[in-house]
């Protein structure tokens, strides 16, 4: 279904002609002007990134997937794994997210090696066991994971409002009534 890869060890040049993916770049949105450039050479061009390619993030305790939709030429670090799916019964959206459920976490989690910096081996995600179902469905998995991320982030925003909203109310209150003048 999908063939995994991973990344690679290479030193920032000023010269680069490819960015650097590495796990910093996951946590967020994928920001070009913060993203360091790479050398490529002909041999690790097969490695660059296609959109639609998942960035699994294979080295610490923040195990995470992301679909990679940049137009840009891009090369993922050590720390990252590419999973490039070579089959259309599966999408790549459906994949992550199946990938970054809890319970697919736990799964990886418990296999993880390492004292200190904890890491997940290829053979890990090679013997994960896929539950596919037809592509309509995938599509509505994938519609509502999307709503409830918005919906989280709507609650959060109107949380924080509602925070400086009462702060702002109680101030205005101690400000007219002015006590201890």
């Amino acid at each position: 279904m999908a063939e995994i890869r991973s990344g690679f060890y290479l030193k920032p040049s000023p010269t680069g002609s490819v960015y650097y993916l590495q796990m910093k770049d996951l946590l967020g949105q994928f920001s070009l002007s913060a993203m360091e450039k790479v050398d490529c050479t002909k041999k690790m061009e097969k490695n660059i990134l296609c959109k639609g390619d998942l960035l699994f993030a294979g080295k610490g305790g923040a195990y995470l997937c992301k679909v990679f939709n940049v137009d840009v030429k891009a090369l993922p670090s050590t720390t990252l794994f590419i999973i490039r799916i070579k089959s259309d019964v599966v999408s790549p959206d459906y994949l992550c997210w199946y990938l970054n459920h809890p319970v697919i976490m736990a799964e990886v989690k418990a296999s993880q090696v390492g004292t200190g910096t904890l890491l997940v081996h290829k053979p890990t995600l090679e013997r994960l066991k896929i539950a596919v179902p037809e592509m309509e469905q995938q599509r509505k998995i994938v519609d509502i994971s999307n709503l409830q991320k918005r919906e989280m982030e709507i609650l959060q925003t109107l949380g924080e409002k509602r925070l400086q909203l009462t702060n702002q109310i109680l101030m205005n209150e101690l400000n007219n009534n002015r006590y201890g003048e």
